[in-house]
């Protein structure tokens, strides 16, 4: 069975977005990108994204250079929606899953290959994590307060317990967590 992996930003309050889908909070940080992307992509051989996230990432990446960039560009994207008639051929190596995502993941999930990794947005990712199907959460804490805004354990229902496998603090102020979902 292939992991699922969510990598996302997150505030410390515990948000993926702020008010109004707002980023902004987000820190650059080169070096945690480079490690921490370096390692995901050694691992994940294909993305998941939400609609709604698809169109402005594909936008940035498509336009962007260097091996991550690459690497975005390159690997297959399956894009998670309810609009059949949603266009994902902007971005290369994109494909439409349409209908009920959570069993598309689930079909996903049962082929072989290496890592899936959903990026965004904060409903797919809310939708998969209520689902149970989420095997690690790899976090890139950032230093910041939101408020409100979208957060991917809002339809948890049942207590979680994770596992922590790496937690590494960057001068920037952000900490990258990776967190096992699964004993």
């Amino acid at each position: 069975m292939r992991p699922l992996i969510v990598f996302s930003d997150v505030t410390l309050d515990g948000f993926m977005t702020g008010p109004d889908n707002d980023l902004g909070f987000m820190v650059d940080d080169p070096q945690l990108a480079a490690e921490v992307t370096g390692e995901l992509m050694a691992v994940a051989d294909t993305m998941l994204w939400g609609r709604t996230s698809f169109t402005p990432s594909g936008a940035y990446w498509t336009a962007a250079e260097g091996e991550l960039a690459d690497w975005m560009n390159r690997t297959p994207k399956v894009v998670l929606s309810s609009d059949s008639d949603f266009d994902v051929s902007s971005w290369a190596n994109s494909t439409l899953a349409a209908g009920d995502g959570v069993d598309h993941v689930r079909r996903l999930k049962d082929t072989t290959g290496g890592s899936l990794v959903v990026f965004g947005g904060a409903k797919t990712v809310r939708s998969l994590v209520a689902a149970d199907l989420v095997d690690e959460y790899w976090i890139k804490l950032n230093p910041a307060i939101v408020g409100h805004g979208g957060s991917m354990f809002t339809d948890v229902t049942d207590p979680r317990s994770l596992t922590l496998r790496t937690a590494r603090p960057y001068p920037s102020g952000t900490v990258a967590l990776i967190y096992s979902a699964r004993s």
